[in-house]
């Protein structure tokens, strides 16, 4: 099948839109779940267990922020694209993307067969 992909009917549109922004709140969530943990790890303790436990958890801070922002853009990126009528449409192929991989992961920028390149590629 070539060309561009098929319509999103209001139907589909609405259902993706819910699970984007689903998936955008239980980030979110995560998130400040995190962020609670966190303040735990940075609780004075007694002795030079404080200083390790500062370092851990500025570091496990500055990883976990970055794979969220990362994710919380991608969902951002994917509300835009459904907004286009770019959703559901492969970035490398400009084939349709399948709606199970779309259910599996709404935020999906490439069909399975590009996406299996992606994370074989340098």
């Amino acid at each position: 099948m070539s060309g561009p992909a098929r319509p999103f009917d209001g139907k589909l549109t609405e259902e993706f839109r819910g699970r984007l922004l689903q998936a955008r709140e239980a980030l979110l969530r995560t998130v400040a779940a995190t962020d609670e943990e966190i303040a735990g790890l940075e609780a004075p303790g007694p002795g030079d267990s404080m200083d390790r436990a500062g370092a851990n958890s500025a570091s496990l801070a500055s990883g976990v922020a970055g794979q969220d922002k990362r994710e919380l853009d991608e969902i951002a990126e994917a509300l835009r694209r459904l907004g286009s009528g770019a959703y559901g449409i492969c970035q490398a192929c400009r084939e349709p993307i399948a709606l199970p991989r779309l259910r599996a992961v709404p935020a999906a920028r490439f069909c399975l067969t590009c996406q299996e390149v992606e994370e074989v590629a340098p």
